[in-house]
């Protein structure tokens, strides 16, 4: 008699809000949340070394010389390595605590360091394995599933797809920061990886990135949680991932700055609203500053903007007095790589409703019934949570697979 097994019971997920970790920018009096970050480690907790690498990445490549303090002042910093609980708000200081440092303002003003050693440390010296001798030159995009055989996250074989690291479609951003010091091609597999459909889907939405954590694994990191719901989290994150074979370091660290370069649009567009000016890096390495005008194409542009994979591109700027008043703001063709505007919840689609979090800034409300809340009368409130101790990090391991077991794990 056939035996029927039993129906699979995925992890329901985490209940209730999201704990997050609010960064400030210490040299703006208001309107300065730099960044904020959904705390999925345990005990609502945020590793130390990815804030750093991701408000690094924000803040002009200064992954380096960052540090984080609970004050505006830098008076009461964060001892280093050790987790960021989301109790209260962090600063993010670069050098000292006098430096102003600019941000960039989009990936296509974002410069990929020239060199591995310019990594952070973690990503040039992750092990990541050279490409099989059979693959000439590293090989293209359609050896992927020769030289991977299985999705890179999950391990499945089956309903895998080709994933680029940096955008199909960003061909320009890659001319100009990759095949200027290379003869890499975009198509290279040393630029992909094998993904199965869904972890696909989630990785061109920039829900989560590949991070390296202690010992040199590398994991799934969500980073953002706008298209799916905490149950993703609750099966992916902090999961170990396969072992990558033939990918290039600089590729891999440069498709997890083109997602972290979306994580600050709220900051962008709430800028508009400031009263003193915003110190950007442009795309030639120039310093700028850019008037609160500037960010009102950032707020106007949540209508207009149906995919995440879709990246602001200023031009057209306009200067009086070596400032930045106006840009026009272009979002061209999408960058991912099969389904850039068919993504679950459109981040800035028509059904959005623009709400106030307490720290006065908009925030996405994209489920249920519209709800206003009274803004805050002051931007530097921190956003109060309980407090929670502290456990340490763990790292799941891969997901072991048996091909007696197949269908179940499709089911999740």
């Amino acid at each position: 008699m056939t035996t029927i097994r039993p129906r699979p019971t995925p992890s329901p997920g985490l209940g209730g809000r999201v704990a997050t970790l609010i960064v400030r920018h210490p040299h703006y009096p208001n309107y300065n949340t730099l960044v904020k970050l959904p705390a999925f480690d345990e005990g609502d907790t945020i590793d130390y070394n990815v804030v750093l690498i991701i408000c690094g990445i924000i803040a002009d490549n200064s992954w380096s010389t960052g540090w984080f303090a609970r004050s505006k002042d830098g008076s009461n910093a964060c001892p280093q390595g050790v987790p960021l609980t989301t109790d209260s708000d962090v600063f993010y200081f670069v050098r000292d605590r006098t430096y102003k440092y600019p941000v960039c303002i989009s990936w296509h003003h974002w410069r990929l360091p020239m060199t591995v050693a310019g990594l952070p440390s973690i990503f040039s010296s992750v092990l990541i394995d050279p490409p099989p001798p059979s693959l000439r030159n590293g090989g293209y995009m359609e050896d992927l599933k020769s030289r991977d055989q299985s999705c890179r996250v999950s391990g499945i074989i089956d309903f895998c797809e080709q994933a680029h690291l940096v955008p199909a479609g960003e061909r320009e951003w890659w001319d100009s920061n990759i095949g200027e010091s290379s003869d890499l091609e975009i198509e290279s597999a040393l630029n992909g990886m094998l993904l199965r459909a869904d972890l696909h889907r989630s990785f061109d939405t920039g829900t989560w990135i590949p991070m390296v954590r202690e010992g040199g694994r590398l994991v799934v990191y969500v980073v953002r949680t706008a298209d799916v719901s905490n149950q993703f989290a609750a099966l992916w994150h902090n999961m170990e991932m396969q072992k990558l074979v033939g990918v290039d370091r600089r590729c891999l660290f440069a498709r997890v700055a083109w997602a972290v370069l979306s994580l600050h649009h709220e900051f962008l567009a709430i800028r508009r609203l400031a009263n003193d000016n915003l110190l950007v890096r442009m795309k030639d390495g120039e310093l700028k500053e850019m008037a609160p005008e500037v960010f009102k194409q950032f707020s106007r542009s949540r209508s207009r903007n149906p995919s995440p994979t879709k990246r602001p591109r200023l031009q057209g700027l306009e200067e009086e007095g070596g400032v930045v008043i106006t840009a026009e703001l272009d979002f061209g063709d999408g960058a991912g790589d099969d389904f850039g505007d068919v993504v679950g919840n459109d981040v800035w689609g028509s059904k959005e409703q623009l709400l106030y979090d307490v720290d006065d800034e908009p925030v996405l409300h994209l489920r249920g019934r519209k709800r206003f809340r009274t803004p805050a009368p002051s931007d530097n409130t921190s956003t109060p949570t309980t407090t929670s101790r502290t456990k340490k990090k763990r790292i799941r391991p891969p997901t072991a697979m048996r091909q007696d077991s197949l269908p179940r794990v499709l089911a999740l």
